[in-house]
C-alpha cells in the first residue's frame, strides 16, 4: 500500500484506542503509574505492548516496514548530534544514581518492557507511520510540525486519568520539545531505530528510578533547551 495520511491516521488512532482502552480496563490512576511492579505491568508495559502488537500487524499488512524505519539519506549538521548524545548520557546518569535496593527483578522487568513498548509504539505511530504518510503530501517542515504535535497530543487524555490540567498542559509543551529532538535524531541518523532506542531508554530512566524512591534527576531538564536548538 502506498503511504497516505489516511492510512497513517488509522495506525495512529488504533494505537491510541488500544492503549487507553487498556487503561480504562485496568482502572489507571495516572499519578501512581510505575510506582510498583504491578502498576508498571498493568499501567505501563501492557498498554504499550498491546498497542505495539497492533502496529506490527498493520505495518506488515501495509508493507510499510522499510519506509517507516529508514530514510533515503541522512541530513542535519554534525553539532546537532549533541542533543541525542546528551539525552543518552542523562538517561544513563539516572540509572547510575538510582537506589538499587528497591529495584526488584519484577519491577525492572516490567519497566524495561514498558520502555520497549513505548519506544516502539509511540515512535512508530508518530515519527514512523504518521511521518511517512505526511511526506506523501506535505513539505518536510509541515511533516515535522504535524507529527510532533500529534505526538504531543498522545498525552492529552492523561487528564481523564487523574493528571492535573496544569500538569497536562506543561506535559504537552515538554513532549513537543522532546518530540522535536527525537525527530532530529531520525533525520541525523537516517533511521527510526535511534529515536526508538532513545525514547525507550529515556522513559525507563524516569519510571524505574522513581519506583525505587530515588531522587529526581534534575539533569533531565537540560534536554528541553537542547531540543529547541536541535530542532531549529
Amino acid at each position: 500500500m502506498a503511504p497516505s495520511v489516511a492510512a497513517a491516521l488509522v495506525l495512529y488512532a488504533g494505537y491510541l484506542a488500544l492503549f487507553f482502552t487498556t487503561w480504562v480496563v485496568n482502572d489507571v490512576d495516572y499519578m501512581t503509574i510505575g510506582q510498583t511492579a504491578e502498576s508498571a505491568k498493568l499501567h505501563y508495559a501492557l498498554p504499550t505492548l498491546i498497542g505495539s502488537a497492533f502496529l506490527v500487524v498493520m505495518l506488515t499488512v501495509f508493507g510499510w516496514w522499510r519506509i517507516t524505519l529508514f530514510d533515503p539519506q541522512r541530513s542535519g549538521p554534525r553539532w546537532a548530534w549533541l542533543g541525542p548524545l546528551c539525552m543518552f548520557c542523562i538517561s544513563a546518569s539516572a540509572f547510575l544514581l538510582m537506589r538499587r535496593e528497591g529495584a526488584t527483578p519484577e519491577l525492572v522487568l516490567w519497566c524495561v518492557l514498558g520502555g520497549i513498548g513505548v519506544g516502539f509504539g509511540e515512535e512508530m505511530a508518530t515519527r514512523g507511520a504518521l511521518l511517512v504518510g505526511l511526506r506523501a503530501r506535505h513539505s518536510e517542515e509541515k511533516v515535522w510540525l504535524v507529527s510532533t504535535l500529534m505526538f504531543s497530543a498522545l498525552h492529552m487524555p492523561n487528564v481523564l486519568f487523574g493528571e492535573p490540567l496544569l500538569g497536562v498542559l506543561g506535559q504537552l509543551v515538554m513532549t513537543f520539545l522532546f518530540g522535536s529532538l527525537l525527530y532530529a535524531a531520525r533525520r541525523l541518523s537516517g533511521t527510526l531505530l535511534l529515536p526508538m532506542f532513545l525514547h525507550g531508554f529515556w522513559d525507563t530512566s524516569l519510571f524505574l528510578p522513581r519506583a525505587t524512591g530515588s531522587d529526581l534527576n534534575l539533569w533531565a531538564f537540560a534536554v528541553y533547551p537542547l531540543a529547541i536548538a536541535c530542532a531549529v
